[in-house]
C-alpha cells in the first residue's frame, strides 16, 4: 500500500492553511475531497470512505470534534490528522481519545506534514492488515473485525468491534465504565448492558481478557 493509493478527506475552516496544504495532498493522495462546514464533511465521508481525514480547524467550537466522533463511533481504521494554530485548544484532550495519529500546530513545515501523512500510510495497513494476539492462539483481525478462535471465526457486532478496538489502541491502562459509555454508546447505557456485551465478549475470547477494576472499568488482560 502507498501514499497515492489512498483517498483523503480535507475539511478546512476560514482560518485554514488550504493554499499550503491541498498542492501537498494533491501530489500525493489517489484522490483529494474537500468540505468547508460540517454538512459538506459527512457528506464526502459517507459517499466516498476516505482513509484518511486532514482536519484543518481552529477550534473556537466542538463542531468538527463531534464530527470525528461520529466517525470514531463506528470506524476505528481511517487515520486523523489535526491541524490547528490555537495553542490552548480546549478540546485536545477530546482529540487525543478519538485515536488522532498527528496533532500538529501552524505554521509547519512540509516535511513535518509528509512525515504525518506517511504515519497514517503506516497505521492504517497495520489495522487493515494485521492480526492482533489476545492471547491463547486467539487472533483479531483489523480488517474483517472479527476473531479467530479454535480454527472457527467469530464476526463481530458493531459493539463488540468498538470495545474490542478501544482495549487494543488503550492496552496499558483501565478503560473506564464512563469511556465504555460514551464511545460504545453515545452517553447512554445501563449497567445490565455494560455487563452483557462484556460477557458476550469473553465467551468469544476467554474470561480472563478483559480484567475489571471495581468501581472504575476494565483494562485488557493478554494471557498465553
Amino acid at each position: 500500500m502507498k501514499l497515492n493509493n489512498l483517498l483523503v478527506l480535507y475539511v478546512y475552516d476560514k482560518h485554514s492553511s488550504k493554499d499550503e496544504v491541498l498542492p501537498i495532498l494533491q501530489n500525493n493522495l489517489k484522490k483529494v475531497f474537500t468540505a468547508n462546514n460540517i454538512k459538506q464533511a459527512k457528506s464526502c465521508y459517507k459517499k466516498y470512505s476516505p482513509c484518511i481525514i486532514v482536519l484543518d480547524d481552529s477550534f473556537y467550537d466542538n463542531t468538527m470534534v463531534k464530527f470525528l466522533q461520529e466517525v470514531r463511533q463506528s470506524d476505528i481504521k481511517t487515520a486523523f490528522i489535526v491541524l490547528s494554530a490555537n495553542k490552548t485548544n480546549a478540546y485536545l484532550y477530546d482529540l487525543m481519545e478519538l485515536y488522532i495519529t498527528k496533532y500538529i500546530l501552524k505554521p509547519f513545515c512540509q516535511e513535518k506534514f509528509l512525515k504525518a501523512l506517511e504515519k497514517c500510510l503506516e497505521v492504517i495497513e497495520s489495522r487493515i492488515y494485521s492480526n492482533v494476539n489476545l492471547g491463547k492462539g486467539i487472533l483479531f483481525n483489523f480488517q474483517t473485525q472479527s476473531i479467530t478462535k479454535e480454527g472457527k471465526v467469530f464476526v463481530l457486532n458493531k459493539k463488540e468491534s468498538i470495545l474490542v478496538n478501544l482495549f487494543i489502541q488503550n492496552p496499558n491502562r483501565v478503560i473506564t465504565y464512563e469511556e465504555l459509555e460514551y464511545h460504545i454508546w453515545d452517553n447512554e447505557c445501563t449497567t445490565a448492558a455494560l455487563k452483557s456485551l462484556i460477557r458476550d465478549f469473553r465467551k468469544k475470547t476467554y474470561k480472563t481478557i478483559l480484567q475489571n477494576f471495581s468501581g472504575i472499568g476494565y483494562k485488557l488482560n493478554i494471557q498465553n
